[in-house]
């Protein structure tokens, strides 16, 4: 299969947009760098949130930074968060068709852009005053089905592939760890930690799907059916790393519940399973 959209090559799906967005983002991250970065405050909605060893204080300031003006348009427009919530479970839903129909390119752009949007709503909420318990679960809610719709595309693309475990694995582990946390949380217990939360499965899955279909022409032209080596390695990657944080989470929530109901659990007796926990799960 060579899926084309428009008489394009697939690969082009790829690289055209990928080139452009580039020339944009690599412009104005050395803006942003040289005149802005050292003098502007930092973001006060970035404050308390989750961090990662992959995306850094310097993204996270510089992309709060370029997306600011369009927060303030739609705050002008008076775009309510909510609408801005089921516009980004919308292009989770053309991402996971792209998926299905073998668009790897397309779906990682659209997937970006979608995880974008959840970014807004948040933020446009807080900055309009129009922050909501009703809104904040109906954003919740609705990134579980964006993601879920996502990984459904990929199941079906690769329904008759072993690549389908991959896709299963990442789709249980990225559900177990919003549960694992929710769940903590009901229970009076906070856990963040984990590098495998909602916008590192974003990144790893949309840049990798993005490069895919360029990287498969490089290494393999003309395979069939094409196999998209970068899509399926980032699948991997977040299968394993989503278990691995869930499975992290819900050992670090019973054993806080555990000393809560009166017992005192014993550290793990292997240490290389403490040094693994607390480098690369702890937030």
């Amino acid at each position: 299969m060579n899926p084309v959209i428009f008489g394009i090559d697939p690969k082009w799906n790829s690289l055209l947009p990928l080139v452009a967005i580039n020339v944009l983002m690599l412009s104005t991250v050395v803006i942003f760098a040289v005149f802005v970065y050292r003098k502007r405050p930092g973001d006060p909605d970035l404050v308390g949130r989750h961090t990662s060893r992959m995306v850094g204080p310097f993204l996270r300031e510089y992309w709060a930074w370029f997306i600011s003006p369009i927060e303030w348009i739609f705050i002008k427009l008076n775009v309510s968060p909510n609408t801005l919530t089921t516009l980004g479970f919308l292009l989770s839903g053309v991402s996971a068709y792209a998926f299905a129909t073998g668009h790897m390119g397309v779906a990682g752009w659209f997937m970006i852009i979608g995880g974008t949007f959840d970014m807004f709503d948040g933020r446009v909420a807080r900055k309009s005053g129009k922050t909501s318990k009703s809104g904040a679960f109906y954003d919740a809610v609705m990134d579980r089905f964006g993601e879920s719709l996502v990984f459904f595309g990929l199941a079906y693309f690769y329904r008759e592939s072993w690549v389908l475990f991959l896709v299963l694995g990442a789709m249980v582990g990225s559900l177990m760890v919003s549960y694992t946390k929710a769940r903590g949380d009901s229970e009076g217990v906070d856990c963040k930690g984990g590098i495998m939360q909602r916008p590192e499965r974003i990144v790893y899955l949309g840049v990798g799907s993005i490069f895919s279909p360029p990287f498969r022409q490089i290494v393999n032209p003309g395979s069939q059916p094409p196999v998209e080596y970068l899509t399926i390695a980032a699948l991997g990657v977040i299968a394993v790393m989503t278990l691995l944080t869930a499975c992290y989470r819900m050992y670090y929530i019973f054993r806080k519940l555990r000393i809560r109901d009166g017992y005192q659990p014993k550290e793990p007796s292997v240490p290389l399973f403490r040094k693994f926990t607390h480098r690369y799960l702890d937030s």
